[in-house]
């Protein structure tokens, strides 16, 4: 693991020759006018986590070949040239997400609005749709978060603060997830309210809720978050 901020020209060379081994027309200028708050974003997300792969008490770390950390990259950047677009979407930000799909059987969508503080463990298969997202969100392998349809009008989910999604878990529909959830393995919710402070099992309509308090969710998570550092 090096500085983040003294691997840009590994990135930009990494990056190029990735995607030119799929697409013989990238235009790098794009790239390159959306990277310096790509590299921002990313390292605001990952200064003061307690894992020293990310950050060593001074500086925010970086490899590309540490994978979550390059699709997490990856998925910035395509969601940064996506915000910059006026009047179409840059070719670019379709480019870089699916060379993300095609490297790590993710599907993260540039269009999606994901937290400043987002991490995941091994995701492959993870599909993150369009939800309103808080921060701190955390998921493993096999999640999903996107919509349902009801009488042709589609609903999307909301979801609170620190909120872990563990493998196989899906978030569906017109559920609001509340602050300081865990939502267990293989747990489906589809259409439900979740309280905050809770962990959840089961598959709706048959979840069920454990209610905890602030301190043990936070305490459950400071692991990841390092919340001492952070709050």
């Amino acid at each position: 693991m090096e500085i983040l901020r003294r691997e840009i020209d590994s990135i930009k060379q990494i990056l190029f020759q990735q995607l030119k081994l799929y697409w013989p027309e990238t235009n790098e200028n794009i790239i390159l006018e959306a990277l310096p708050k790509t590299i921002d974003v990313f390292e605001e997300g990952f200064k003061g986590l307690p894992n020293k792969r990310y950050y060593n008490g001074t500086d925010v770390l970086f490899s590309p070949y540490f994978s979550v950390q390059w699709m997490i990259f990856l998925y910035r950047l395509s969601h940064e040239i996506y915000l910059r677009g006026v009047e179409t979407i840059p070719k670019e930000a379709d480019q870089i997400y699916y060379l993300n799909k095609i490297m790590h059987s993710n599907d993260w969508f540039y269009a999606i609005n994901l937290p400043t503080h987002f991490l995941c463990e091994h995701p492959l298969g993870s599909v993150l749709g369009r939800a309103e997202y808080g921060d701190y969100l955390f998921v493993y392998q096999g999640t999903t978060i996107g919509g349902s349809r009801k009488k042709e009008e589609l609903f999307y989910p909301r979801i609170g603060n620190n909120v872990i999604l563990f493998a196989d878990s899906a978030i569906l529909g017109n559920s609001v997830i509340g602050n300081n959830v865990v939502v267990s393995a293989n747990t489906h919710i589809l259409n439900e309210n979740i309280p905050d402070n809770s962990i959840v099992f089961g598959q709706s309509p048959n979840l069920i809720i454990k209610r905890k308090c602030e301190k043990e969710i936070l305490a459950y998570t400071k692991h990841i978050w390092g919340w001492n550092e952070l709050i």
